[in-house]
């Protein structure tokens, strides 16, 4: 069975934290594409400057992920175990081996069901295996470790080739925040913060939000707007702006 990661953040390019090593050995990043998806920014990052992260919701999927193959197919839970554990250890690299989330986040699945026995069979290793391995669930993954969001679908409304889906969801802030909000964040910090959005853009992983993010980036003028590093996504953002005019 065709296994893939579904990514809104930072993991999809980030060469920190051995998460470049994890894409090398784990992931077929030149077959990633581009997916619908219920994606905003939620949550709010400590870690970042107290700005906003990527997360999932479970309707509108409105935004824009990447989907990535993994390298190795899945046929037995052991196989499913690997590839959940090694999801976590990239997004959170202190963590104990075998886990497979905290109190932030999570990993999920979504699979591919059907008439197939070994199918049935896989989902209900993956239930028992998630509920020996955390109490509850978190966000959009249900207490059997289940992705509670709509099948991901390609640009041209297809569904996504894949049977097994994996990805992490993190806890959301209670109240989502407007999209002002979200860019005044960005815009009150000096530790390099921008620099998730601005990839993001550059990847092609993006929000609904992210039009009105960028038009209250650029009207403040801060002065990261003339970083070198963000020159690509800077511009795909201004040729966004000048086509909805």
């Amino acid at each position: 069975m065709k296994c893939g990661i579904l990514i809104i953040g930072s993991l999809y390019w980030d060469e920190e934290n051995g998460r470049t090593d994890w894409r090398k050995r784990r992931l077929d990043m030149s077959a990633s594409i581009p997916v619908r998806a219920p994606i905003y920014y939620g949550r709010k990052s400590n870690s970042r400057g107290n700005t906003y992260t990527m997360t999932f919701r479970r309707n509108d999927p409105s935004g824009m992920a990447a989907l990535v193959p993994c390298q190795q197919e899945i046929e037995t839970i052991e196989d499913l175990k690997d590839e959940v554990e090694a999801l976590w250890k990239a997004e959170a690299p202190n963590s104990r081996s075998g886990t497979i989330g905290s109190g932030w986040g999570c990993v999920g699945a979504l699979l591919l069901l059907g008439s197939d026995e070994a199918r049935e069979a896989l989902a209900e290793a993956w239930k028992i295996h998630f509920r020996t391995c955390r109490t509850e669930g978190l966000s959009v993954v249900d207490a059997d470790g289940n992705l509670d969001i709509v099948w991901p679908e390609t640009e041209n409304g297809a569904p996504a080739d894949m049977d097994v889906i994996l990805a992490t969801a993190t806890k959301p802030i209670t109240v989502p925040p407007r999209a002002h909000s979200v860019a005044d964040a960005w815009l009150s910090q000096s530790g390099g913060y921008e620099r998730y959005f601005l990839e993001n853009v550059r990847h092609g992983i993006r929000t609904f939000d992210d039009g009105e993010i960028w038009q209250r980036i650029e009207k403040r003028a801060p002065h990261w707007l003339t970083s070198e590093d963000y020159a690509q996504a800077i511009q795909a953002l201004r040729a966004e702006a000048a086509g909805h005019e």
